[in-house]
């Protein structure tokens, strides 16, 4: 409860349900009304919790159809009835008149017009996170906030805000949701030749993403795929700085995370797990893994640190466009939470995507957590190498299938 209370977030909400109360009471006087006190009450509490249920409503169908728009549909359900339930209170109080929302198309005109605001700016705001302006869960409650407070002045009838309200409905409804049935569809188009993208942490390679690499480039006839894994994940580089997370330890290769007191209550800081081998070793086992799938000739590893340290993946796709000058270039990418950030960044980048849903059970995570014979059999060998069983010091030097590397602090490099 302690840490409950501590949290920015709880704090914000209570805010929030705070300005939600006085945009309804300081207008039409009723400050006791006890709709209003209910519905502001629920929001102060409820308000960090939405935010999650809404992240994992929507990941939970792109896990299940590889659609970013029936994951956003999903999401604008979900937070549809939210605002449905909130819209009625207020009606039900006699805060507001029905006759007051006829301009916005009635009560579930504007329930929808609010729903699609909030999506759209959520969507915004998560365009600014992957920019690192922000983060995914602040930037979130900002937009829920803010779109909040719109949709409150709205509500009460003033006719010039509730005209922009509709202009930033259906401008923010498309870019929050049609955008994505718009690159869904181009994904889905049976086009071909150009170069295709992989980005992902590979945390670690396994058969799997060789096998939908091999069919990646077999359907789209590409010439060269490239791949970049993430280096330190930009987000956990700057909680890392912050002090918010901290390496309790490492092993086997991998740094695992853990959350400092300076960790926020309802944040969860790792979407994607909160163990990583070291990228090194990411890319060592990467390019074994290319080598084992005799795909040397169609795939290139890219590790360009410095430029994912400055832009992210924004700055590899460049490169990569520069490279590949009115070439088509698409982008493959999984349907996990992993999958869904990537996703984000071929649609603001234009790449086209092509999604693929999990239907194995072959998983980085099993793997971390010990499963056998998902990786190729160089990749094994590495891990084993890595592994805290295996004797061995810095500057030891290992043969692996005719090539030598060093170990080093828990890393593992080509000679």
């Amino acid at each position: 409860m302690k840490k409950y209370l501590k949290s920015f977030y709880t704090k914000l909400a209570a805010l929030m349900g705070l300005v939600m109360y006085l945009s309804y009471a300081i207008p039409t006087k009723q400050y006791t009304n006890s709709y209003l006190i209910f519905i502001s009450v629920f929001v102060a509490i409820f308000l960090p919790f939405f935010t999650k249920i809404s992240e994992k409503v929507e990941q939970f169908m792109v896990l299940k159809t590889g659609s970013i728009f029936l994951g956003k549909a999903s999401r604008f359900s979900w937070q549809f009835a939210f605002n449905l339930f909130a819209v009625s209170m207020v009606l039900k109080g006699g805060i507001i008149q029905l006759e007051s929302l006829r301009i916005v198309g009635g009560l579930m005109g504007a329930v929808s017009l609010t729903s699609f605001a909030s999506q759209g700016l959520q969507y915004l705001m998560l365009a600014l996170a992957n920019r690192d302006i922000g983060n995914r869960y602040f930037n979130i409650t900002l937009a829920l906030s803010a779109n909040m407070c719109l949709s409150a002045i709205a509500s009460l009838g003033y006719q010039n805000v509730q005209i922009v309200f509709v202009c930033l409905g259906i401008i923010l409804g498309f870019i929050g949701a049609f955008y994505s049935l718009i690159t869904d569809i181009r994904g889905r188009i049976p086009s071909t030749g150009g170069v295709g993208i992989f980005f992902g942490t590979f945390n670690p390679v396994h058969t799997t993403h060789m096998e939908i690499v091999r069919n990646f480039i077999e359907k789209r006839q590409l010439k060269k795929v490239y791949i970049h894994p993430t280096v330190v994940p930009k987000l956990h580089q700057a909680l890392l700085d912050e002090g918010i997370i901290k390496i309790s330890k490492m092993k086997d290769g991998m740094r695992i995370y853990d959350r400092t007191e300076k960790a926020d209550f309802h944040i969860n800081y790792f979407p994607t797990g909160n163990i990583f081998y070291e990228v090194e070793n990411r890319v060592v086992m990467l390019k074994a893994a290319i080598r084992d799938a005799n795909l040397e000739d169609k795939v290139e590893i890219l590790y360009l640190p410095e430029i994912y340290k400055q832009s992210g993946f924004y700055g590899i796709i460049k490169l990569i466009r520069k490279k590949h000058r009115n070439e088509k270039i698409y982008g493959l990418h999984g349907s996990d939470n992993g999958g869904m950030l990537v996703r984000a960044i071929y649609d603001e980048s234009f790449v086209i995507p092509n999604a693929i849903i999990r239907k194995d059970n072959i998983s980085a995570t099993a793997i971390r957590n010990g499963a056998k014979n998902m990786t190729s059999k160089t990749v094994t060998k590495i891990q084993a190498i890595l592994s805290d069983s295996y004797e061995k010091k810095n500057g030891d030097e290992f043969t692996v299938d005719g090539i030598t590397y060093v170990y080093n602090n828990h890393k593992i490099n080509k000679k």
